[in-house]
């Protein structure tokens, strides 16, 4: 069922078994599953069904150091959420992320990788990418030869949805609207959690013209992203957080070019290291420096990956944009469709590539970059914080305090070094590399749209906002469920890791529930 608060219900007041905030991927797959169970569930989404300029308006945020623009661009503020744009990476963590080596200065996670593997084949069948392993351990069964890696390198594979399983507005957040269980609210604004002895007893929720309704629950879950959620958080102030953790912490992906790969030097890395199909899922190989290698090179989690960046007049851009139409649940224009029809050749390249070669063609014209990708180390001075500015609904806006350090340009800069010396290693010739980068002055590094952490997971309320089960520390039925529980980020996509965890919150709220 929908109901939409800016139609002005008459109904003021709504009870629920679980109440979740925010309808993007965590939302929604917690929604979809904890209704299936027998449970009545509210799904309150700030926006509408489709993206509206003037929801979009209230994720306005201003950056106290270097522009975040994860915050600014990256989120969508729509029934939906970022999945309605997401480029559809699939990835697991690694054991390392979840319990760095000894000697190591990253946080532990109070969870271990085991805990979450039982829900990949569940999400790998749910995103339509089959169920072939991340690892260099598939090459066999696809009958390729293995990579000759560089020392201390590992391998693995991303695998990228179809752009039709991409937005779960269009799959789980459809089985929501048709359940008899489950209830969305569109343009029902969080205005604040309102707590009494430690356990939440109502949400207040604003529609556009400032009419306000309140949402009460026994279990009440935050899954806002990242930005989002440490805002909700930090605009109650009745929520316990005694220790001053809630919004620091905050950290991302960084990334940056680290070599250019001009056409004639693409065919040896490509053989070994290019994107190809399996059953029609894209796969992309990442270099991960091992925690061996991190530990003996002082470095944090890092990879590598090609980056294809095709001209905008070229056939490839005009396939991509109307597939990405058909991700946003818009229908391609008759310019696009035209776009596509005069660019045979391309095509032609593309179609020959995927069905004879089974891989991911890149033109003569296409940029080719090697990227290099890195985790950020935990800081408390970058979080997300409250301004004294307020929206159009008179709440405060977030304010963003991120930069990047001296151990990401360290880390950019030493395993620049090392693939280069590998790769000549290997006979690998052509190659541009950024020499500024290679002499220990890179770049500026640049965020990936990934925020992570604000409320991150621990055992120790002094040092972190949820425990081990998402529940917050003090609070008796509040939950985050949001990539802002992230500890540390890895080297990884996080929204493969968001998916499982919101999954285990749901069985585990299920079995609870049973227990009771």
């Amino acid at each position: 069922m929908h109901v939409d608060l800016q139609a002005s219900p008459e109904q003021k007041q709504w009870e629920s078994d679980v109440c979740i905030v925010g309808a993007g991927v965590a939302g929604l797959l917690l929604a979809d599953r904890l209704g299936r169970s027998g449970m009545t569930v509210h799904l309150l989404e700030a926006g509408g069904l489709q993206q509206e300029d003037e929801s979009q308006a209230l994720y306005e945020a201003e950056m106290a150091a270097d522009r975040h623009s994860g915050t600014l661009e990256g989120r969508f503020r729509t029934f939906g959420g970022s999945s309605t744009r997401w480029g559809g990476q699939l990835l697991p963590y690694t054991p390392d992320v979840f319990h760095p080596p000894p000697g190591s200065d990253a946080p532990v996670w109070p969870i271990a990788l085991g805990e979450l593997e039982p829900y990949y084949d569940e999400l790998l069948d749910r995103m339509h990418v089959g169920r072939l392993p991340f690892t260099e351990a598939l090459l066999p069964a696809l009958g390729h030869k293995a990579a000759s890696l560089p020392d201390g390198v590992r391998l693995r594979y991303s695998k990228w949805a179809p752009f039709s399983q991409r937005n779960l507005a269009h799959t789980a957040g459809k089985d929501c609207l048709q359940s008899a269980n489950i209830t969305v609210f569109t343009h029902a604004n969080v205005a604040e959690l309102h707590v009494s002895g430690g356990r939440v007893t109502g949400i207040r929720v604003l529609n556009y013209c400032g009419e306000s309704f309140r949402f009460s629950a026994t279990t009440v879950i935050v899954a806002a992203g990242t930005v989002e959620s440490s805002r909700v958080l930090l605009l109650s102030p009745e929520v316990s957080n005694a220790q001053g953790q809630m919004g620091l912490y905050f950290h991302d992906h960084v990334s940056l070019h680290a070599a250019k790969l001009p056409a004639a030097a693409r065919q040896q890395i490509f053989r070994h290291f290019g994107p190809f199909f399996v059953n029609g899922t894209l796969l992309t190989p990442k270099l991960e420096a091992t925690p061996e290698l991190q530990q003996r090179e002082g470095l944090l989690a890092v990879m590598a990956h090609l980056v294809i960046q095709e001209p905008e007049d070229s056939g490839f851009a005009a396939v991509r944009a109307v597939l990405t139409a058909v991700q946003r649940g818009k229908r391609p224009s008759w310019q696009m469709l035209l776009r596509t029809v005069g660019s045979a050749g391309d095509l032609l390249r593309l179609g020959w590539a995927l069905k004879v070669q089974h891989r991911r063609a890149a033109s003569n014209r296409a940029s080719v970059w090697l990227n290099i990708d890195m985790e950020q180390p935990p800081r408390a001075e970058t979080r997300v914080a409250l301004s004294t500015v307020t929206d159009q609904l008179g709440l405060r806006k977030a304010v963003v305090h991120w930069s990047s350090s001296e151990a990401e340009r360290t880390t950019a800069t030493r395993y620049a070094q090392l693939l280069q010396g590998e790769f000549r290693r290997l006979g690998y010739t052509g190659i541009v590399w950024d020499d500024a980068l290679l002499n220990g002055t890179p770049p500026p590094l640049a965020d990936t749209y990934h925020p992570m952490g604000g409320l991150r997971m621990g055992t120790d309320p002094a040092t972190s906002v949820v425990d081990r089960d998402l529940r917050v520390h003090g609070m008796e039925n509040l939950h985050v469920a949001s990539c802002a529980v992230y500890p540390t980020g890895g080297s990884s996509n996080p929204t493969f890791t968001l998916m499982a965890l919101s999954l285990r919150l749901a069985d585990h709220l299920i079995g609870t529930r049973r227990a009771a």
